[in-house]
């Protein structure tokens, strides 16, 4: 018991019998009546809290309508946009292809009239001038056909997305 002391703890408490302690647990309560009754003031807010509630529901509504109104034409705003979209590469593609025909027939046409003249040839060396010139104008016509087409498909792929690219900076409303 000294040890406890000299480091600065309490001495330990007394033995308690078990008896005493059942025999206080079992003991009654006893409640003794309040003095004066309890009044409960509200607040003027909680007294019109249903008023409150219907005023929060009915402002939340209106907003709520408000927001579907303006995604219903954000949405379609886009469809439009789409639909014009796909108009341009429709109409592109279909260009594009006419261009691709066209080529075909003259490259064909252009077969057809080597095949004629190498047959009216006289000498072999004749037939290999009309080939080498043959191939000649078809490499420089090949070549600008093919920068013709590729700025046509530029041209189709900028129609086609000029009505998303204008929609997309009209809704984050950055110029174009």
């Amino acid at each position: 018991m000294a040890n406890y002391q000299k480091k600065g703890f309490p001495a330990p408490a007394a033995h308690v019998a078990p008896q005493a302690l059942l025999a206080e647990a079992e003991a009654p309560m006893t409640q003794e009546p309040l003095q004066e009754p309890i009044k409960v003031e509200t607040a003027p807010a909680a007294k019109d809290f249903g008023g409150n509630v219907r005023a929060l529901v009915e402002k939340s509504i209106v907003e709520s309508r408000g927001r579907y109104a303006q995604a219903k034409t954000v949405a379609e705003e886009a469809s439009a946009a789409v639909e014009a979209s796909y108009g341009a590469a429709r109409d592109g593609v279909v260009a594009f292809n006419v261009k691709a025909i066209e080529a075909i027939k003259a490259d064909a046409d252009a077969n057809f009239e080597l095949i004629k003249s190498l047959a009216a040839a006289k000498s072999v060396s004749e037939l290999v001038t009309l080939q080498t010139e043959f191939a000649r104008k078809r490499f420089e016509i090949a070549t600008a056909r093919g920068n013709e087409l590729t700025e046509l498909a530029r041209n189709v792929a900028d129609q086609a997305a000029a009505p998303i690219k204008a929609h997309v900076a009209k809704t984050l409303k950055v110029a174009v």
